[in-house]
C-alpha cells in the first residue's frame, strides 16, 4: 500500500515540476510557427523555470521589436523608392511619346523604361514582404527560359542600338 501512495505522490509532484516545461515547450513550438506575439508569462516563485521563462518573453520582446522595426523600415524605404521611380516612368513615356525622338534616343528610353519597371516589381516585392510579416504568401512557378529570354532581347536591343549585331 505505502509503495502505491509513494508512486501516486511521486507521479503528482513530477507532474507539477514539469507542467512549467510543458507550458515553454509549447509557447516555443508556437513562436517558430511565427507568432512572435504570444508569451510564456508563467507564474508562480521565483525559481530557475520562471527565470527561463522571463528570459525567454525577454528575448521575445527584443526579437518581436527587431522584426517589427524591419518591417517598417522596408515599408518606409519601398513607399520613398515608389515616387521617384514613377516620375522616371512618366518622363520616359513622355519622351517615347516624342514621334520627333531619334531611334538611338527611342531605343535607350525602352531599355530605362524596362529597368524601371523592374525596379518598380522589386520595390512592390518589397512592400508585399514587408505586409507578409517575412513569409512567402504568394507561390508561383516562374518560367526561367522566359526570364533568360527577355534578358537576352534587351541585351540584343542594346547593342543593336549601339550598332553591334549579335546573332
Amino acid at each position: 500500500g505505502l509503495t502505491v501512495v509513494a508512486f501516486a505522490f511521486g507521479y503528482a509532484m513530477a507532474g507539477r515540476v514539469l507542467s512549467p516545461l510543458g507550458r515553454i515547450t509549447r509557447t516555443a513550438q508556437r513562436v517558430a510557427g511565427s507568432d512572435l506575439h504570444r508569451r510564456i508569462e508563467l507564474g508562480g516563485p521565483d525559481d530557475e523555470l520562471k527565470e527561463l521563462a522571463d528570459t525567454f518573453d525577454q528575448m521575445l520582446d527584443r526579437l518581436d521589436r527587431a522584426f517589427e522595426s524591419q518591417r517598417r523600415f522596408v515599408a518606409n524605404a519601398s513607399h520613398e523608392l515608389r515616387t521617384p521611380l514613377a516620375i522616371n516612368r512618366t518622363l520616359l513615356e513622355v519622351q517615347l511619346a516624342d514621334p520627333a525622338a531619334s531611334p538611338e534616343l527611342a531605343q535607350l528610353g525602352k531599355t530605362l523604361l524596362a529597368t524601371n519597371e523592374r525596379s518598380e516589381q522589386l520595390v512592390e516585392g518589397l512592400l508585399l514582404l514587408a505586409r507578409s510579416e517575412n513569409r512567402v504568401v504568394d507561390k508561383k512557378p516562374v518560367d526561367l527560359s522566359e526570364v533568360a529570354a527577355q534578358a537576352v532581347d534587351q541585351t540584343r536591343e542594346e547593342a543593336h542600338a549601339k550598332g553591334v549585331e549579335l546573332r
